[in-house]
């Protein structure tokens, strides 16, 4: 952005839970001095309440000084307490008073360099094969955000917000058109299971995935569950696939649901067949999206349903739109990107490192020995298609950069015989419960007869 900050979210994160954390500890504190206080003046009270049966007068000066020193401790407690709830608010708030005055920076400095920038995205469109790529996509989306004029006044929020808020508008209107706002997504079709051999590098993922993709259009719909060994299971979802008829849950519109509805119409299915390919409660789940699978992928792995019933902590997205959708710390992710790649600069922003197990790999355009494989006259072009992703992960399997190696370590596969199960899905419309039926009835009967 043409200027240098030590503004880490990171940093003020762990700042923050660092205080609240300690904010929490002083309160524990607080409530077992608060105990052994009451204690103190239990025992003095049954001294007194001794030598009054004894027709004397007595008190322990030990145990008053111990008391007034443990209503002391009671107060700094306290104190301390309130300073650091103070302390982490204000942290909270300086962390959001930087995000707000950088996303402010940046909408001035897009206004300003507007022209300019135009005349960038244009020369590098046609450089690039008349395709954006993958920073010049994210900036033409910032530039129609610009271009909102609700958004003209709210500079607060980043890009990023601004391009999600409109995502989902938009979603909510076309679904209010669409039939398909009243269907369902169900398997109708489970194939024989099969065994595969992977080379067992990441490149065993482009493998699985071409399992997929190569099918044509008997594959449309489909997806697959790997059975890796009896306690671990991969899900691997494709890119967008043609509509039939808009049955198909991989088509355009998908797009829409995973990033407007974040995939919550897939769950059940997915869900179904994972159960189907002999998943147990606890069994680990990875998840490999390429494309729009990426983004499915990326929601999926923070479904609440999902993470209760199985241990889900891994994910690799492969081209895919992703900046905009929170991965939780928890999960370790791979997300391979070609910066000459429209597709991924979709969502209007940078798919950055996130935390230490999060990396974001980005390659410059397909290497010489990849190009003639590839179709330039494809919809979005040769560093799109997954031939090209696939001697992406190739490369990372051969040449890993030091920082990365261990990290790719947890993304090999055996390379013994693994089995394969391919479902497919389709929207089909939506199956009313009885409570539903009844009320529809009930809704006809009252409805009132023209005259």
């Amino acid at each position: 952005m043409g200027y240098d900050v030590n503004y880490n979210e990171a940093d003020y994160a762990q700042a923050y839970g660092i205080c609240l954390r300690v904010s929490q500890e002083l309160a524990e504190v607080r409530d077992r001095v608060v105990a052994v206080q009451r204690t103190a003046v239990r025992c003095q009270d049954d001294i007194a309440a001794a030598a009054i049966g004894a027709c004397v007068a007595a008190r322990s000066p030990s145990l008053d000084t111990l008391i007034w020193r443990l209503r002391a401790s009671v107060f700094h407690a306290e104190s301390s307490g309130s300073e650091s709830r103070r302390l982490s608010s204000a942290i909270g708030q300086a962390g959001r008073n930087y995000e707000a005055t950088e996303n402010r920076v940046e909408h001035q400095i897009l206004s300003e360099s507007f022209m300019q920038k135009l005349g960038d995205v244009i020369q590098n469109i046609k450089n690039n094969n008349m395709r954006p790529p993958t920073g010049h996509m994210e900036t033409i989306l910032r530039m129609l955000m610009l271009l909102r004029p609700d958004f003209m006044l709210d500079r607060d929020k980043s890009f990023g917000d601004q391009v999600e808020i409109q995502t989902k508008e938009l979603t909510e209107l076309m679904r209010h058109f669409d039939s398909r706002r009243d269907a369902e997504i169900v398997i109708t079709q489970q194939d024989p299971p099969q065994e595969v051999q992977v080379n067992g590098g990441p490149e065993s993922f482009y493998e699985l995935h071409s399992m997929l993709e190569d099918q044509g259009p008997e594959g449309n719909g489909k997806f697959m569950v790997v059975e890796i060994d009896e306690n671990t299971y991969a899900v691997i979802l494709p890119g967008t696939q043609e509509r039939n008829g808009g049955k198909n849950p991989w088509d355009d519109w998908g797009i829409v649901d995973g990033l407007g509805l974040e995939s919550e119409n897939y769950v059940d299915a997915i869900a179904d067949a994972i159960e189907a390919s002999g998943a147990k409660e606890g069994d680990e789940i990875i998840l490999s999206g390429y494309s729009q699978g990426g983004i499915h992928v990326a929601q999926l792995i923070k479904n609440k349903f999902l993470n209760r019933k199985y241990t889900m902590n891994k994910m690799i997205t492969l081209g895919s739109p992703i900046g905009g959708i929170e991965i939780p710390d928890r999960v370790r992710s791979l997300s391979v990107e070609d910066d000459k790649d429209m597709v991924p600069g979709t969502d209007g922003t940078p798919n950055k490192n996130r935390g230490r197990n999060h990396y974001t790999t980005i390659f410059d355009g397909p290497r010489e020995k990849i190009k003639p494989l590839l179709d330039e006259h494809s919809l979005f072009g040769a560093p799109h298609q997954l031939k090209n992703y696939g001697d992406h992960l190739r490369e990372l399997g051969e040449k890993p950069k030091p920082e990365i190696r261990e990290h790719l370590r947890h993304f090999h596969l055996p390379k013994t015989p693994m089995k394969i199960r391919k479902f497919k899905i389709e929207r089909v419309p939506r199956r009313m419960t009885e409570k539903q039926r009844r009320e529809n009835e009930q809704r006809l009967k009252n409805m009132s007869l023209p005259h």
